[in-house]
């Protein structure tokens, strides 16, 4: 049953502790996330703390006021998503929305933002969308999409010569949305998708997909799907015995909280593309620990461009004197932008912002030397060749 006008006003007036009703503020946040069920794991709380602490590192003023926050749980309802959005737009002063997780949702306060005059800084939606067809000048992706997630990680399976696919993603507008991009990438490389199915979004028994997958024959099980959904096929996999019956499994994400939940002996070996990795230099290990004690768990790629985007924003507003939107987006493409998270980045005339990226392999539990010590850097991906050239995009803002 679809929730009403009035019910969503009620989520939004009992959202958050952190929420404020002044509107007297240099800048004003809004993160809008999952924080009760498949992506409160890797988006949720941590997307909050990490919010927290690039306004705390920033000094917690900008242009002479302080720097206000305030979040909400959209349940992964769109509706109610929606409605939450247009109250913080329209009644309580809030210039920025940001994680966003869930792409339906995404795309539906994209739609937003153009009316409101007001920007979304998209962490942890994997469409594309709000830069390429829905592109409208205030939408702006800081952390990864399907092209820079899937396309990695299928060109390096294709690459090792699988020929023979069988994907199960979730069944939802991001599900669809890798399905199609792995399958083209396996297309692209003259392989063959032999079959493919969309759990709904809470499934737990992963038995009639997995049988599925077996009778395909696939030489490559793909799982395109996220959190505890994630977790349940990885599971009922080893119960079913597909690997040692021959096929391989890839997946598009993994996280840190999937493996501790799993274990590594279940997954050792699997490759597969992210944004960030807290391992790779001191800013981000020194950010990671941070995190740990905020939340007790490592941090995603999800809170560290979370953390990042938020730093950002506030340095190109500093920078100009202004939360003037439009303004903002211009000094973001023109300023250097260079992280512990975004490495080597550049934000491009449909508000897509490119970095480096990685190729992560899960390590034994031989090689695994402390707690949350699960992956193994293989390459770093220059961002010009992980996501999609700006030559192809589908942005109609873009000459070109």
């Amino acid at each position: 049953m679809k929730y009403s006008w009035i019910a969503a006003l009620a989520v939004v007036l009992g959202s958050s502790p952190l929420a404020a009703q002044s509107t007297d503020s240099g800048v004003k946040f809004g993160v809008l996330n999952d924080q009760s069920s498949s992506f409160a794991a890797f988006s949720g709380r941590g997307s909050i703390e990490a919010a927290r602490l690039a306004i705390e590192d920033f000094g917690g003023k900008v242009l002479g006021k302080s720097i206000e926050l305030t979040s909400a749980d959209h349940q992964n309802k769109p509706d109610v998503g929606l409605a939450l959005a247009r109250q913080w737009f329209d009644k309580e002063g809030v210039d920025v929305i940001v994680d966003i997780a869930n792409s339906a949702i995404a795309l539906g306060v994209n739609n937003l933002l153009k009316d409101a005059k007001k920007l979304g800084l998209f962490v942890s939606p994997i469409t594309d969308r709000m830069t390429e067809e829905d592109c409208n000048g205030y939408g702006i992706a800081w952390a990864y999409d399907a092209y820079s997630i899937a396309r990695t990680s299928a060109m390096a399976q294709a690459q090792r010569g699988v020929d023979t696919w069988f994907i199960i993603s979730p069944d939802y507008a991001a599900g669809v949305v890798l399905e199609n991009t792995v399958s083209e990438v396996v297309k692209e490389t003259g392989g063959k998708v032999v079959g493919a199915v969309r759990a709904p979004l809470g499934t737990t028994d992963f038995s009639s997909y997995l049988l599925q997958a077996q009778a395909s024959k696939a030489k490559l099980v793909a799982l395109t799907l996220n959190g505890p959904e994630m977790i349940n096929a990885l599971k009922q996999i080893q119960e079913f015995g597909l690997t040692s019956r021959g096929q391989k499994i890839a997946v598009t994400i993994l996280y840190e909280v999937d493996v501790k939940a799993i274990g590594l002996a279940p997954l050792q070996g699997i490759e597969f593309a992210a944004a960030w990795y807290w391992d790779t230099n001191d800013a981000s290990r020194a950010f990671a620990k941070r995190m740990i004690e905020k939340t007790g768990l490592i941090p995603s790629a999800l809170h560290a461009g979370v953390y990042s985007a938020v730093s950002n924003y506030l340095k190109a507003v500093d920078a100009i004197g202004s939360k003037d939107p439009q303004k903002v987006v211009k000094q973001l493409q023109a300023m250097k932008i260079d992280d512990f998270f975004a490495r080597n980045a550049k934000m491009l005339p449909n508000g897509r912002l490119i970095h480096d990226n990685y190729l992560l392999k899960v390590k034994t539990a031989a090689e695994s030397k402390a707690d949350w010590d699960f992956f193994q850097v293989l390459a770093s991906v220059p961002g010009e060749q992980a996501f999609r050239p700006l030559s192809a995009t589908k942005c109609p803002m873009v000459s070109k």
